[in-house]
Parts: structure tokens; sequence; C-alpha cells
């Protein structure tokens, strides 16, 4: 160990004072080698240990608060899953409560993205920790507006993902990695208009190489976290004394 901290202290004063000058100067330096490791840490500050604990023992009561209880657990899944379906779901219809359309045109359908998602939901009681771990990303909700070819390259890029993308009032049937059938609102695609999709600021900003939202129509914020909209969710589901259950529906599905 210290016959490494020795070359790389070593190789840092050449670069160093070698890049600086193309003069030919001696330097002499005076240096400590401090080993850092299981043995050699330094004493925990008690001052400092103490004003962590002051504040954690709140912020973990706070993270052990239950938002709602689930029917059953919530998992991805690929074309679909149940918590792909559940989180899209609560998101379009937060989404078109809150949004407030510049020309009266409401949101067409929500997308987000699969990696997004990063925990699954318990069945039984769902703690506001949980939620944080599904979602710790601080990504916002926006509308974008995109024309019909952008739009058919949306549909494109969900048939040909190996993942199944969280989508909401779309259907859409997938044959040889082609989009077959496209269903946005329960009515067929239409090459002649432009859709507003409701997703997160990342991918509106070409995040997971959805490439498709950049140079929109427009652009909306919405004004709240995604995370936040489901917080709020469940928050809601729960004093209504209502369980929180997704299901399978064939949003996205493969055509033989």
């Amino acid at each position: 160990m210290i016959k490494y901290l020795k070359y790389f202290l070593a190789l840092f004063l050449f670069t160093t004072f070698s890049g600086c000058s193309t003069k030919t100067e001696k330097h002499v330096v005076d240096s400590t080698i401090i080993i850092i490791d299981s043995i050699n840490v330094p004493e925990k500050d008690k001052a400092v240990s103490e004003k962590i604990t002051l504040y954690s023992k709140p912020l973990q009561e706070q993270m052990e608060r239950v938002l709602v209880y689930s029917k059953h657990s919530m998992k991805k899944g690929t074309p679909e899953g149940t918590l792909n379906n559940f989180v899209a779901d609560l998101i379009l219809e937060k989404g078109l409560k809150l949004y407030k359309p510049t020309e009266n045109k409401s949101i067409d359908f929500c997308l987000l993205n699969y990696g997004g998602l990063r925990t699954s939901i318990p069945q039984g009681k769902v703690t506001l920790g949980r939620i944080f771990e599904l979602m710790p990303f601080e990504n916002e909700m926006v509308v974008v507006t995109i024309n019909p070819e952008k739009t058919y390259e949306l549909f494109k890029y969900l048939a040909k993902s190996e993942y199944g993308m969280p989508v909401s009032a779309v259907r859409l049937g997938i044959k040889d990695d082609y989009p077959a059938i496209i269903e946005i609102d329960g009515e067929p695609f239409d090459d002649t208009r432009n859709y507003k999709i409701l997703t997160s600021d990342y991918l509106a900003y070409g995040g997971d190489n959805m490439f498709f939202f950049l140079q929109p129509i427009s652009f909306e914020p919405v004004g709240i976290k995604v995370r936040d909209a489901i917080i709020r969710y469940m928050e809601n589901m729960h004093q209504k004394g209502a369980k929180i259950s997704s299901s399978l529906n064939e949003r996205i599905f493969y055509i033989h």
C-alpha cells in the first residue's frame, strides 16, 4: 500500500512541476505519507456524531411513515408489468388534473421509462421510504407536444425496446419489432396530427435515447416531480380508505 502511495506521490509531483515551466529547476518537497486502512481511521468526532443522530432519527421515522396499503405486490415486466401500468396510470391521472393546456388540448398519453422504476411495491404497507427507493430521481413531469412523424418514431422505439416501457392510454401490438397496431386513448394513430405526451423532463431531454422528444413543438412543465405525484396519489387513496392495485391488460403485446 505504502509503495503505491509513494509512486503516486512521485508521479504527481513530477507532472505538476515539470508541466508548469520549461526551465530545469530543483525542488525540495517535504511530505508525509498517511496510511488509511481499517485500523488507522480517525476517531469519530462525538459532537458531529450526535448532530447526525439528531437529524437522522426524525428522518428515519418520516421514511417509515405508511402512505397506503397495496392489495398485492407490483413488479416491473416486459412487454408490460403491474408496476409499469400502475405508475403510468397514476401519473397520467395526476397530469390530467394538474395540466392547464394553453390551447384547450389535453394530454393524449403517458410514457415513462423502465429503468426509472428502481424497485418493486410490496403487498401490504407501502412506506414513504419505499417510494424514495422506487423513484430516487428529482425528475419533473412535463408535457411535450411532437408532430406525427416523431410520434411514430416513439412507437417504433417502444416496439424495438427489449424492456417494457410504462405507458398509459396506449395500446401497442408488436410484430417482428414493428408497431403493427397503435391505438391512443382508444383511437387509431392519426399520422396527420400532433400529440401531447406526458413524460419526465429526463426523457424529454433525450434520456434513454428518446431523441424523438428533442426539438418539440412545445415543452410545458406540469409543476410537480414524478415521485411527489406518486406520493400524493397514495396519500389520497389512503385517506379514502382504499388500497392500491394494478393488473395486466395487454396495453403492449406481441403478435405472433
